[in-house]
């Protein structure tokens, strides 16, 4: 269950950035086209108005009056003349009205206005000036000081218009540029509310997957200690506490395959509680139990080096394995348990011969070889054990040789 929230939670995730993603994408769209639109009014709207205004001022100097004083200087003909001034005057005409097509604000009409009544003045004195080569009059009835005057004052007149088409086209540009960090503030607006909305959310979910972790380490981490009391539990017997018969078996195996292949000596110790039977008659089995408890106690705290183990194998017989210790260390060790174990001056009426718990031991140290069975020392630790009941118990009867 927590694993499909987690999956739904990502997924949330996923589809926030998705969305956010959309939503900037729209606005850089739409901000797009209208940094379009303000480009396009200033190309369309001021640059080529410009144009056609400038090419309007050079037609009248390079087709109109430069015709005229060629004409003047006989250079061309009076119908190359008249023809010239036809062209240029229709030119003109043509590059005005495409001037005209283009959109117009309020506050531009009345320059436009003026300039299309001096363009059409304009256009009245070169027919005139026409008709005169029409009729054969010389040149030099055109006066260039009129002429002058009239192209200056079209100059004029137009260079007006341009300069408020030049104004004009810097405040276009001028808009654009507010447009475009208008766009770019709303576009890191927009990417800042995404981030931190996304980064809030992402901080949520992966504060609950850290904490669902930690929950999982926990549960890992209760579930290995419980393993290792289970599995504790099933190596130690329950009464006493220390190794049981399940445990024996498995350390009793690896530590003679071990002294065989290192060829070092490995001892073992059959231990048995002298005259148990009768002690449970007659302290009962609660008390023999103490006395089982007691007897463990002393073997295991006996032994002090992480080699040697202590087992209960089964009613009141006990192993003891000594790793690694030569026969006179482990014949030590086995009167140091008896010794031990006689120390506790616990009554045992059943025992005639000292009337206490006292125990038997039955030891045999050898080094181990390839050849040799392993259930040896078991068989000659117990032969050595019922030989030291045999002479009386509360001894040890300890061998080097199967």
């Amino acid at each position: 269950m927590e694993t499909l929230k987690l999956k739904t939670k990502l997924l949330y995730l996923l589809i926030s950035v998705a969305l956010g993603l959309l939503v900037v994408g729209f606005v850089g769209y739409f901000n797009l086209l209208t940094m379009k639109r303000n480009v396009d009014t200033l190309y369309f709207g001021s640059m080529i108005p410009l144009t056609e205004l400038s090419a309007i001022n050079t037609a009248y100097h390079h087709e109109l009056e430069s015709n005229i004083y060629r004409w003047r200087e006989k250079v061309i003909s009076d119908e190359e003349f008249a023809r010239n001034i036809t062209l240029g005057l229709a030119n003109i005409d043509q590059m005005w009205a495409s001037y005209l097509s283009h959109h117009k604000r309020p506050e531009e009409v009345a320059y436009v206005t003026y300039t299309d009544e001096r363009i059409d003045t304009m256009k009245r004195y070169f027919e005139e000036i026409r008709s005169l080569s029409a009729q054969q009059t010389h040149a030099s009835a055109v006066s260039l000081i009129t002429l002058s005057d009239n192209i200056t004052s079209i100059h004029n007149t137009i260079a007006q218009l341009i300069s408020y088409e030049i104004n004009v086209a810097k405040y276009e540009r001028a808009v654009t540029l507010s447009h475009h960090e208008d766009s770019l503030m709303q576009l890191a607006v927009m990417l800042g509310i995404i981030l931190l909305g996304v980064m809030t959310f992402a901080w949520r979910i992966f504060a609950q997957i850290e904490q669902q972790q930690q929950q999982l380490l926990n549960s890992s981490q209760a579930l290995q200690h419980l393993n290792v009391k289970l599995e504790q539990a099933s190596y130690t017997d329950t009464l006493t506490g220390i190794f049981n018969r399940r445990y024996f078996n498995l350390v009793y195996d690896r530590e003679f395959k071990r002294a065989s292949r290192s060829e070092k000596p490995i001892t073992f110790i059959m231990v048995d509680i002298d005259y148990f039977k009768p002690y449970n008659d007659t302290y009962g089995h609660l008390q023999g139990d103490v006395a089982l408890q007691s007897v463990a106690h002393i073997l295991r705290t006996s032994l002090s080096r992480p080699g040697d183990f202590a087992f209960r194998l089964g009613g009141e017989e006990f192993g003891i394995i000594l790793t690694d210790t030569d026969a006179k260390s482990a014949r030590q060790m086995a009167e140091r348990l008896r010794f031990n174990v006689e120390s506790l001056n616990m009554e045992h009426k059943g025992n005639k011969n000292t009337g206490i718990v006292t125990i038997s031991l039955g030891a045999i140290c050898v080094t181990p070889t390839m050849s040799m069975g392993n259930e040896s020392l078991l068989h000659t630790a117990d032969a050595n054990l019922y030989a030291a009941k045999e002479r009386g118990r509360n001894q040890v009867v300890f061998t080097t040789t199967l």
